[in-house]
């Protein structure tokens, strides 16, 4: 397994792709689900608190379509995404 970025009681975060802008940040990250025994992709909103520290906001993560191509792409660039995922998403795409 791979460095972890960060850990809690759900999970391992393997590894993160992050967007910011002002005091937010979204991204995709690829975790280690320990109840589930299992690698999982993650898309995660986060805001920063009065503290200026990084915040997981609980939320789905809505973005206009451009912004998740600049994340999927960032994400890519950093290996969130395993090979095999993006072999078979380029067999989706192309159907």
């Amino acid at each position: 397994m791979s460095k972890i970025i960060k850990e809690t009681k759900y999970c391992k975060v393997l590894k993160q792709a992050k967007i910011r802008e002002d005091n937010i940040a979204y991204g995709i990250e690829k975790i280690f689900v320990k109840e589930l025994n299992q690698e999982e992709i993650r898309f995660v909103y986060f805001k920063d608190t009065y503290r200026q520290e990084e915040q997981l906001v609980p939320r789905p993560l809505d973005l206009p379509e451009e912004d998740l191509l600049k994340l999927i792409e960032v994400a890519i660039k950093q290996n969130v995404f395993s090979k095999e995922f993006l072999n078979n998403l380029k067999e989706v795409v192309n159907k």
